[in-house]
């Protein structure tokens, strides 16, 4: 509220929220990190589901 009251005396300074400084751009490895993380995610999912599935029928032996 402080910086609305400032702004309308004229004693604040405007913020662009969309100017490009105020923006961060990724840059090729935070992507590829990303990816590769979302994949071994995926990755685990279907191993886990794999096993279960063969423990189900009976295809490994439970210990």
């Amino acid at each position: 509220a402080d910086h609305l009251i400032e702004l309308k005396f004229g004693m604040g300074t405007l913020d662009d929220i969309n100017h490009l400084k105020n923006k961060r751009i990724r840059s090729i490895e935070d992507l590829l990190q990303d990816q590769f993380g979302l994949t071994l995610v995926h990755l685990e999912n279907v191993v886990r589901g794999t096993i279960c599935g063969a423990i189900q029928h009976k295809l490994i032996p439970t210990p």
